[in-house]
This record gives C-alpha cells, structure tokens and sequence, in this order.
C-alpha cells in the first residue's frame, strides 16, 4: 500500500457502489494511505501495537481503512459483520472473547447500534472503541512504521458458521504476500484490469481476493455489498459490464442465481466480452451451472473458456489450486458407484450412474497438495478418494491460542513420515494432476458459500420447541437439482402424537432467526432411533444415508415445495411474474383488516392506518414527479432513490400491502400459511436470497430503491410496508450536493493542472524520465519520412511510419500537391456544401470509386472522423452495432456517439457474430457489423466472406475500416476485397484513410451512390466541416493514379513483408497472427524488455515504436514493424540480426528459447 501511495498516488483503488449501481466518492491510494494512517497513529497512540481489534463495519469503504490501518499500526485485525438491529451480539462476543480483544473500529451508525445492545454483552463494554469516520484531523502525520517481519501476525480469519467455539486462523504478512502473489500469477493479473467484487470483506474471499489482491496488483476494484447482489443478482454483471471487469465471481449459487433471476431482457443491456477470469469456489462447483451460465449469458459476450474452478479455505489463506487463464473448465465423468466405494473411474456418458465432476485445478508454484487416507494417513494414487492436504507458503500458522486444533489440522504427517501438512477436511482425488473434491469429512456444511456447522444447527433446533428431545437430532445437507439443501431429522417425545405442523413453524422459525437459512426438509422421527456410536455419538453420516434410502422411523415429515422463481426467469413470462400479485389485489387479503397485532410491530402498523388519508392532501398541494429508468429497463429512482413518493403518482397504501403479501406468498408457498402484517419474514422460514429476492420484485413493480442499509433491518411485512412507502413508488428527483455548504470547492473540479487525470499523466511521465529509458512519444524526424528517416541529424531505417507505398514524398504527389496549391490555394474555408466545393474534389471521389468498383465515393478531412461522423449518423438507439473487440477508437467513439446497443465479438470470430444475431437480430431496427481489413496492433486480416454470409443471412449492414488494408493488400492493392474476390456490393460500407497508402490526409466511405448521396448532405462531420483541403485532395488523387500505373509497388511491399516476417519467425520471435499485411509485432510479452529493445535499436540506427502496458496488455508488450515498398533487403536483414543480438544482451533467456539454427547471419 505504501508503494502504491508512492508510484500511483492518484490512481483509483477502490469504487464502492453503495446500493450496488450508485457509485461512491472513489478513493485514490492516496487517500486510502492517508486514511490509514491516521487510524493506525490512533492506534499507537493509545498503546494498542500488537493487540486484537474488532473490525465491525458495514461493506463499504471505511473498512478498508481500518483494515490497512491496523496492518501499518501492527494491530492484529479481527474482521467481524457488524450486529443486527434486534439480533443477539453472542456470536461477536464469542470472538472478542476469544481473540482476547482490547479495542473495537467501527461507525457511527453501528456503534449507535451496539450501545443499545451493549448490556446483553459486558465484555463489550470493556473495550475501547474508536469511530474512525472521527478521527481528529492531521492525526496521520503522528504514525511511525511499526517494527514487523514477514512472519508478524497481520489479521485473525474467523471461519463463518460457529458461534459455539470460534477458531481463529492466524494469518501473517507472509502469508498475506504469498498467496497475492499466486493469485496474481494463477489469474494471470495486470495492472490494465478491473476487479469487481460483492463478496462480503469479512469473509476470506472477499478480504484476499477483493481488497488485498488489487492493492497487491496495483489496479482498481469495484465493490458492491453482498445484499445489493442478493436483492438483485442483475446489479453483478451491470457492473461488470459498466466497469469492463476482467476478473469476478464467488461461490457456485452466484452463478445459479444469474440464471434464475436475470430475465432475457435484462440480459441484452450487458456486455460481458471483457470477463476475463470467472472463479468459482468457495462451495462444491457443479458442471450444470458452469453449462447453463456460459450458455445462458453466451449471447452477451460470455466466454465458457473464462470460467476458473479453483479451490481454496481460510486456513492456507485463500487459494491452494487453479487452472489456466483463457483455457476451458475440466469436466469429467466418473462412475457414482465407484465414488461412493473410494475409487474414481471414468465412465461414459450414458453410463447409468455417470456423474459429472469439475476439476479445481492443480497445485500452485510453491506448493503441494497430496491425498492421504484420514485414518492411516497413507498416501493414497491418482485416482483414490481421501482427504486433501496441503503444504506451502500460503498455509496459515495454526489456530488462535488453540494448540490442540492446530497439532491435528497444521502439523499433520504423512505415515512415512513427510510434513507438516494441513489437513483441510475435504475429500478430493487426483487425475492426471487434476484436483477434483468429492465431499466432506468434517460435518460442517457449504450452502451459499457459507460455512455452517451441524451442532449450532441442532442446538437452535432442539431449543425451538419442548416436544423435541434434547441431543437426539442431526442436520446435514443433500444435494438435489443442483443445490445443496438442508435436511434436519429430529427424535421426538413419545407423547406427540399430533401438532407436527406447529414444530414444523417452530423449527422453521428458529433456523431462519438464528442462522438466516431456510431449511429444505424436516423429518420427525421416532425417539430412540437416530443412528449412534457405541460411545452415543450422533451418526450424521449414517443418518444422511437413511435419510436418502427412506430407512429412517417417520412420525411426520416436511418438504419445502420448489419456488416459482427455482426455475429460470427466461422461462416465466412478465404476466406469470405478476399473477399472483394482480389475482391478490383483485381479492382483498383478509388481513388487511388486521392493523393491529403482536410481535412489538403494532405501532408500525397503526401509524400506516393512521396516514391512509394523507394522499388528497398531498395532490392537492401540487407535488410533482419525477423518476428515471435504470439500466435494466425498469423505472427506478434518481440519485439512489431515498426520498418520499410523491403521492400524486403513488399506488394506494391498500395495493402496496397486498402486494408484500403476494410477494412474501410467492416465494415461501406452503410456508405461508397465515401470513398478516405482523408476520415476521424469517419466522416463516424465508433466508437472505428469497429475502432479496421479495424486495427486488416490489422494487421492479413499484419503482424506485431501497437503501442498501435498511435491507438487513426489513424483518416483518409491516416494515416492508412502510419501505415501499418511504422509499418507493414514484420518486422525487432529489438535489445531488457532493460538496456540503460552507466546504470550498475543491481545486482539482476546476483547475486543470489540478485534474486527477493530467496530475497522474505527469506521474507516468515522470517514472518514465527516471527509468532513464527517454520518452519514446513526440520524437521529431527531419524531413520525409519513408524507408528511411532522420532524427536529431541523423539518419536511421524507419520502421515507424505507415507511409507504405511511399507516396508521401514521391516527386510525382509532391508536383501534383504544388499545382493544386497554385490553383486552389491552402484550404477551401467553407463546408463543401456551402461554397467549398471544388473540381478536384469530384475527381478524387470519381477515381476512388473507379479504383474500388462501387457507384460512389465521398472523402471526409479525417480518418478517425470519418468513422465517427458515419458511424454516429447512421444509427440510432433501438439499433444494434456488432464490432470486433479489437476495433479502432474511432469505430468505438462512432458507436458510443449514435447510442444504438453495442456488442463487441471475439476477435475475427464471425461464428459468435452469427450466434448472438440469431439471438437478437429481431429486436433491432438497423443491424451494423464492423470489422477491419488489417488490424494495425496484430496485422491479421479477418476472413470477410465468412462475414459476409453472416451479414446477409440476418439482413444486416457491414461495414469494413480498410485504413491498412487498402493499398497494401490484393494483388492491385485494392484492399481485402480484392484481397478475397468478393463482390463489392457484399460489403454496404466501404472505409478507408488517405494517410496510409495515399500519402495525404483524410478518410472516405465507398458504396451504393444512394448512402453517398445521403452521407453528403447529412452527416454532420461532413457539412458542419470545412471540406478536404486542395493539398491533401491533390495528394491523394495523384497517389491513387500512380499506384494504378505502378502495381509493382504493392508487390514489392508483400515480397519485404514477407521477407521480414520469415526471417523474425526463423529466430523464434513471436510475430502473433501477422500475415499477408505489412504490419509484423514483435511481441516480447514485457513492458520494459520492450522498451529497452526499442532504445538499443535505435543506438544502432533503427528506428521503432515500441508499444506497452497500458495500450496493451502485459503479455501482449511489443515493438510494431510497418514494412514498406522502399524498405531494402539489406536494411531487414541487418533489422534482424541487430534485434537478435540486442535482445540476448537484454535477457539471456530469449537466446535460450530460440532455435538452435537461428543464429544472427552477420
């Protein structure tokens, strides 16, 4: 973090979304260092270095302080959620008592909190809290480095689940930096991504994976709390898509969850083509849903290959295997039987027990991972079933002051003798490397990614009603229709012989209260009979399979009927979303006569009947409304949505309460029988995902949004109610004040030198200047540059131009240039419409239209322009622009410009073309497709008749950006066209640049005379502009005319094209797609390799540009050769072998890595 407040002081770490779309002040490592320490001087200060700290913060900004504050303080941090308004703080408690706490970091809203609730918990009281929000000013100008190694404890992980015995996983910098770096190097990290992340901060995950690794990495994250995804799981990938993440994900349910929840229409409003890395961990990663997701969201950019199984716990930090970036997931089946006796064997997929395992991958550099026999601890072969143990750096120091747990699962040794391992208590095997996890030893459950533990399960079970018999029940999970659902068997007294649907209520009711989780099935069984041991242990294994071979002693037996919304929402049409909503307004609830009730809510529910009357009153004093559409299409409320209705647009208070009734009805089905007002939603059995689920319907009916942070606090119907009241159902736009009265505005919202964005382009430049390489950008060249060019007096071979055919500098153009001057003089100065008109003009057009084979040509004073003004004029919203996702800016800018929907596709990938316009074609008014002739980074050319056929099949616009291609390639130069011998009117929109192959200035758009026509009296680039000028349109017309007369120049440029790319592939350089064009990359994959390639070749006369990180990733780091016709034979070979000799000095590896017959020729 201090590095990064050094080298990247004003770059982004960190975006919060406060309700999962509104974004927060972002927060510069700047601030986050300052930030942190101020906390960590207050910490000092007060005496507490190498003490515990409570970290009790809401998601959000303010904890990544604290937490960065007790590291730079030496403070062991103890992430811990926050309490709920009327929840037991036993389980933080526990942990303080346990972690041996002596200070607390929290906000003002939480501690407001916890001092209502600070009598259940007197060891509370005993700490010192700080609000860090209120942190007196300059304090951070107080803190000192602490004196800490790489083995000083940085933060103790508390496994979600327990509140019985809270273990602590002791983690220490070492670990933190270990693991980061695996991290960075498995998910192949640059600097160029984005994270985005809604993973809770207290949870291994989400702190290593969301808040350390981009600190580690040195690039931005984009944050949401884990309820803003739950109420609306769209809100994920909307961020993705609005942030251009490259790496997210979380437990298995997440991806499930995209697919129940998300509807088709939401669906078209994303763009994930830029989701690079999609882990998936945390809970069993199951093949259906990496199929259904990858299929479900293909037509919106999503790649199968992106998905990333991977396998981690808490106890070796986070991640202990993984696979490879960009490669699809392993999938293989197994026969269950086998599985079931110990062994994996692969089976066919008609087998009758196959059963589909995704592979997590293979152990990471550093470590290890073996598979033991629990019992002997054996090492068991590939393909035998036991329990993982890992080894490596990553693998966390033991458990907090509990020596015994941490000799059994820290210090494990093999039976020869190897170690010490960490046993993690799962079940996996290895085939051909691959780590693939079968199940559980240890008792405790997975479900949604979190940890729970059967006995605090039991226990809230057994204590729910006096009819259950005490330590006579088991919970465990089973997994069906591709979730893991959870199952209680429980013995009953001998007297009950009737009322099992109240103990059902209760059971339910004390689950979801307890623990937030809604349990799938409950069985009541006959005392005495819950499988033991001969020491009266609890069997949950042997109960579990009782339970599914239906040998369990049943008194009575509950089942969860599946909800509506278990099934796809792209399989529910918008009316059967509604349909119980509109059938329950249409027959009034009876409760709704019931305002007034039990459970301490019946003020809430008076005070709603006491405002029925407000609505005329309201209308009558003329309050108007205001709301706005989000981006899934729905009417929701500006800036956040937390003002009042405006009651002239609101539904009646009788509407709203019938529709939380329908809503809550719904999702619980059976579970809501006798559901009123004063209900309590968890008493019903309902967890956190049907919760959310509940809210986002009432906001998509109603309008408008809930605050993120009353989510938690909605427990009873009423209070649903009342939110709809307040927060929803026609919304006043609210001023939006980011500067409080009274604050000065900041300098950098108005002075330019002050600009975040030019302060951090100074940096960059300043870095540059230090690593005493120059600035390789702005380099002067005397004279014409072609072959050849001449830079501070001296005369090098120029690679670095795009003067192809050596048109610019040619003594025929230069004439043709000096005669229009004399003619028409320097500039037309008016509009080509108006009166700048001139002949020379209509000649150009005439002869490119003659050279190209189309009805006409028109000619724009830009290339960059042409694209944009085209582009931008031609479509509108409610059409559809289809573009390679390695397109130009100036393609990007045009399509950004005209508002019409935009998809970028696979690079050179007209098969996912095809796809997405059989998906979508018919929602769409106009149709574009763009693609290049040449790609300028890579030099590929695209396969346009596999396009073609796309564009006419779906009756589509194509549209090909010929600014390197033209000229360069087809036997006559006339482009990719040619190139192919294709028909000219295959393709609608032909452009091209004048810069390139025509040594002049400019762009054009060839095709039918009826676009040409239109474009010459529409577009606004065209007749708001001042026309080409007569030096440029001389330029280019007397170029065009050569090139006809002198064809030999496009085949001397393909023959030195050609001859550079051999020779570059013969000495093992990586020249990636090139082919056929006069673009060849060399492509180092580093940054500084790259530039330091680029300096020593010019020392020794050549001149190219190198191109780095952030113009392109990491991996991709170049230098980029232009060929041209007058480069010589002899100037490619000396190119050649000076680039071999100079790169074996940079780093002797490349010499390593290249043929042994590619020696240097000179």
């Amino acid at each position: 973090m201090r590095h990064r407040a050094t080298y990247q002081p004003d770059d982004i770490a960190f975006i919060y979304l406060v309700d999962g779309e509104t974004e927060e002040q972002p927060i510069t490592y700047r601030e986050l260092d300052r930030q942190a320490r101020a906390i960590a001087a207050w910490l000092q200060t007060h005496d507490l270095v190498g003490e515990r700290a409570l970290l009790l913060y809401p998601p959000g900004l303010d904890f990544i302080a604290a937490f960065f504050g007790c590291l730079y303080a030496g403070v062991v941090a103890v992430p811990v959620y926050p309490p709920r308004r009327n929840r037991s703080m036993e389980r933080i408690q526990a942990i303080s008592d346990n972690a041996r706490a002596r200070v607390a970091l929290t906000t003002r809203a939480v501690r407001d909190r916890v001092d209502t609730l600070i009598d259940e918990t007197p060891h509370l009281k005993e700490l010192s809290w700080l609000t860090t929000t209120e942190i007196e000013p300059h304090m951070e100008d107080r803190w000192e480095e602490p004196e800490i190694d790489s083995q000083t404890l940085a933060f103790l992980q508390y496994t979600s689940g327990s509140t019985g015995t809270p273990k602590g996983v002791m983690l220490t910098h070492a670990n933190l930096l270990h693991n980061s770096a695996l991290i960075c190097w498995a998910f192949e990290h640059r600097r160029s991504g984005t994270g985005v992340y809604w993973l809770p901060s207290y949870h291994d995950m989400g702190l290593i994976g969301g808040i350390i690794q981009p600190v580690f990495v040195g690039r931005p994250n984009i944050m949401m709390a884990p309820m803003a995804f739950l109420q609306k799981p769209y809100r994920w990938l909307a961020a993705i898509t609005k942030y251009r993440g490259t790496t997210s994900g979380g437990p298995n349910f997440a991806y499930d969850l995209c697919v129940r929840a998300i509807t088709p229409q939401q669906r078209d409003t994303l763009d994930l083509s830029s989701w690079e890395v999609a882990f998936n961990g945390a809970e069993p990663v199951r093949a259906d849903t990496i199929e259904r997701f990858s299929e479900y969201f293909a037509p919106c950019g999503f790649r199968r290959e992106a998905f990333y199984p991977c396998y981690g716990l808490a106890e070796s930090t986070l991640m202990v295997s993984g696979g490879f970036v960009k490669e699809p997931p392993i999938i293989r089946l197994f026969d269950g039987e086998q599985i079931a006796r110990g062994r994996a064997v692969e089976c066919h997929p008609k087998a009758p027990h196959a059963r589909a395992l995704v592979g997590c991958g293979q152990q990471l550099p550093d470590g290890k991972i073996v598979i033991a026999d629990p019992e002997t601890c054996q090492r068991l072969p590939e393909g035998q079933i036991g329990e993982i143990w890992v080894q490596g750096p990553s693998v966390a120091v033991g458990y907090w002051e509990n020596e015994e747990a941490t000799q059994h699962t820290f210090r494990a040794h093999l039976a020869d003798g190897e170690g010490p391992f960490m046993r993690t208590g799962d079940l996996g095997f290895l085939d051909r490397g691959e780590l693939f996890v079968t199940g559980r030893i240890k008792d405790m459950i997975i479900i949604h990614g979190v940890n729970v533990y059967p006995q605090d399960i039991e226990r809230t079970v057994q204590e729910a009603d006096d009819r259950l018999r005490p330590n006579a029940g088991a919970c465990f999970a089973v997994e069906r229709d591709g979730r893991e659902q959870l199952v209680i068997v429980q013995e009953v007294e001998r007297r009950v012989k009737e009322g099992f649907d109240s103990i059902f209520q209760a059971i339910r009711r004390a689950v979801a209260l307890e623990h937030e989780l809604a349990v799938d099935a409950i069985v009541l069984i006959k005392p005495g009979s819950i499988p033991r041991t001969s020491s009266n242990k609890i069997q949950r294994f042997a109960c579990r399979q009782a339970y599914l071979e239906g040998t369990l002693e049943v008194v009575a037996a509950w089942h969860r009927e599946p909800s509506v919304e278990e099934e796809p929402l792209s399989a529910l049409s918008p009316a059967a979303k509604t349909s119980e909503s509109v059938q329950a307004v249409e027959k009034p609830e009876p409760a709704l006569a019931a305002f007034s009730g039990g459970n301490g809510d019946g003020d809430l529910v008076q005070r709603l009947a006491q405002t029925a009357d407000l609505g005329p009153a309201w209308q009558a004093a003329g309050g108007g409304s205001s709301s706005s559409s989000s981006g899934d299409g729905s009417r929701s409320a500006p800036s956040g949505g937390v003002s009042g209705g405006t009651p002239s647009t609101r539904p009646s208070r009788e509407k709203i309460i019938e529709a939380v009734l329908a809503e809550v009805r719904r999702v619980a089905r059976d579970r809501a029988e006798g559901l009123t007002l004063d209900t309590a939603i968890t008493e019903i059995g309902l967890d956190s995902l049907e919760r959310m689920e509940i809210l986002a319907s009432l906001e998509e009916r109603f309008g408008g949004r809930f605050p993120a942070e009353i989510l938690p606090e909605l427990e009873t119907c009423a209070q649903v109610v009342e939110a709809v009241e307040k927060y929803l159902g026609g919304v006043e736009q609210e001023r939006r004040v980011i500067i409080p009265a009274g604050q000065e505005i900041p300098e950098d919202f108005y002075n330019i030198e002050k600009f975040p964005e030019y302060v951090a382009l100074q940096e960059r430049l300043r870095v540059l200047e230090a690593s005493g390489l120059g600035n390789p950008f702005f380099t002067v060249h005397e004279g014409i540059t072609n072959d050849r060019t001449v830079i501070g007096g001296r005369e090098m071979i120029n690679f670095s131009s795009y003067n192809y055919l050596g048109m610019s500098g040619d003594p025929v153009v230069i004439r043709a240039v000096q005669e229009a001057v004399e003619r028409y003089g320097t500039s037309v100065s008016a509009s080509r419409l108006v009166s700048g008109e001139k002949v020379i003009h209509r000649e150009l057009e005439e002869e490119l239209a003659r050279f190209l084979g189309t009805e006409a040509a028109v000619v724009f004073v830009g290339g960059h322009a042409t694209n944009e003004t085209v582009i931008g004029h031609l479509f509108k919203p409610g059409d559809l622009i289809l573009h390679d996702e390695l397109s130009h800016n100036s393609i990007l800018q045009g399509a950004i410009l005209s508002g019409a929907r935009r998809r970028p596709f696979p690079h050179n990938d007209w098969r996912t073309a095809d796809r997405l316009l059989s998906l979508f074609r018919r929602e769409y008014r106009r149709v574009l497709i763009v693609i290049e002739g040449v790609y300028s980074m890579d030099g590929d050319i695209p396969d346009l008749p596999h396009f073609i056929e796309v564009k006419k099949r779906h009756k589509a616009l194509l549209m090909v950006d010929e600014a390197h291609s033209m000229g360069t390639i087809g036997e006559t130069g006339r482009g990719i066209g040619e190139y192919f011998g294709v028909p000219r009117d295959g393709v609608d929109i032909w452009m091209g640049t004048l810069s390139k192959s025509f040594g002049s200035c400019g762009g054009y758009i060839a095709g039918k005379k009826a676009l040409v026509e239109y474009l010459k009296y529409t577009a606004p680039g065209f007749v708001f502009s001042v026309g080409l000028s007569p030096p440029n349109a001389a330029a280019a017309l007397a170029s065009l005319r050569l090139l006809q007369k002198e064809p030999e120049r496009v085949r001397r440029l393909r023959e030195r094209a050609a001859l550079f790319l051999g020779l570059a592939r013969e000495r093992g350089f990586d020249t990636g797609a090139s082919r056929d064009s006069p673009v060849v990359p060399i492509i180092l994959g580093h940054s500084l390799h790259s530039m330091q390639l680029s300096q020593a070749l010019f020392r020794r006369g050549i001149n190219v540009q190198p191109i780095v990180y952030p113009a392109v990733p990491e991996s991709a780091a170049r230098l980029r050769f232009f060929l041209t016709s007058r480069h010589t034979e002899e100037q490619i070979r000396y190119t050649i072998d000076v680039m071999t000799e100079e790169i074996d000095r940079i780093d002797p590896r490349y010499r390593l890595s290249r043929p042994a017959s590619a020696s240097p020729s000179t």
